[in-house]
């Protein structure tokens, strides 16, 4: 579909480039991949599509050089009067990025170019960002009477507390990815270009790896951050490793490092 301009509307596409794990492309080069009413529902869909326990690991990304510039301003609002259509389109965005936060399985961003808006949004709600060297993130929702939206604050705060999170969202000045990279809100840069291949590399490790484990240790970093005291924390941390000691992740684990093997965690689901 294109909007008045002719110009076309963001695709959101799936696609499995090694086992076990999915690839979420925003394919909107002319838009750099902006997110009209239904990209955000194609996303939503592919989100959901990854809750499958035939995907391992995830990788969110965009074409044509570009992550995601945020919200599409010029495609048509979604219906309702008043505050109706707003608030319908802001809960379906905040479904989908919280879906995506809360996924039982690594999720990772390649960022190339823009992150903006709300696409910085869903980069911050994986768990893992490679960008490349001229990659940049914004949230510059204050300068157009706005206010953050898709957890953005939330995620910012809890990353590197409430007084970079203001200049951040207030000034909504760009982030370069290496002062991203140094704030501990990007994982590497790496050259332009190369995110995706980046990505998909530690995807596939990751794929690999013990689901359980991985499951419940993401699990854990959450409640980590949640957690007013170590004591709060380390009881949810007792509980989890109980519950993974169930399971049998740990028996083949350890079985591969006492044979010195590699560990095969895919043969025993």
């Amino acid at each position: 579909m294109s909007d008045v301009s002719g110009t076309p509307e963001t695709q959101v596409h799936t696609t499995t480039p090694a086992p076990g794990v999915l690839q979420i492309t925003l394919d909107g080069p002319a838009r750099r991949n902006a997110l009209g009413n239904g990209a955000v529902r194609g996303l939503e869909d592919a989100v959901r599509a990854a809750d499958d326990d035939g995907i391992r690991a995830v990788v969110l990304t965009g074409t044509g050089g570009h992550f995601c510039a945020g919200a599409d301003l010029k495609a048509p609002r979604m219906a309702g009067r008043g505050v109706a259509g707003p608030a319908k389109r802001l809960g379906l965005l905040q479904g989908t990025v919280d879906r995506l936060h809360r996924l039982p399985k690594p999720v990772l961003a390649a960022v190339e170019g823009a992150a903006v808006g709300i696409g910085w949004s869903y980069a911050l709600a994986c768990d893992m960002t490679v960008a490349g060297e001229s990659a940049f993130f914004a949230s510059p929702f204050v300068e157009r009477g706005l206010v953050p939206d898709g957890g953005c604050a939330w995620f910012l705060a809890q990353a590197v507390g409430t007084r970079r999170a203001a200049e951040l969202t207030m000034l909504g000045e760009r982030l370069p990815a290496a002062r991203a990279e140094a704030m501990g809100l990007v994982n590497r840069v790496v050259p332009d270009g190369a995110a995706l291949k980046e990505s998909l590399e530690l995807a596939v490790r990751l794929a690999a790896g013990a689901p359980d484990a991985l499951m419940l240790t993401k699990r854990m970093l959450t409640a980590a951050g949640n957690s007013p005291s170590l004591r709060d924390y380390l009881d949810q941390e007792w509980l989890a490793a109980a519950l993974d000691l169930t399971g049998p992740d740990p028996v083949e684990g350890v079985a591969a490092f006492r044979e010195r093997r590699a560990p095969d965690f895919g043969g025993h689901r």
